[in-house]
């Protein structure tokens, strides 16, 4: 069988996908999406904006390549 991979447009479409799947008793998964996860708590939202303006006044460090595992 053929694996689909479905993107609805908003949260009202993806609920009557799911009403649908399950009507037909079609299995799904939802992919997580560790960005959306990340951003969904306020505390964490916070600290990722903050070193986002951190790194674009210039405080951020470079390592190399050949540093990244020494």
């Amino acid at each position: 069988m053929a694996i689909l991979t479905i993107h609805p447009k908003d949260e009202a479409q993806e609920k009557a996908l799911k009403t649908i799947f399950e009507a037909f008793s079609i299995k799904y998964e939802k992919e997580f999406d560790e960005t959306e996860y990340l951003m969904s708590s306020k505390a964490n939202y916070e600290a990722l904006d903050e070193n986002i303006a951190q790194l674009n006044a210039g405080n951020g460090v470079k390592i190399s390549l050949e540093d990244l595992w020494k």
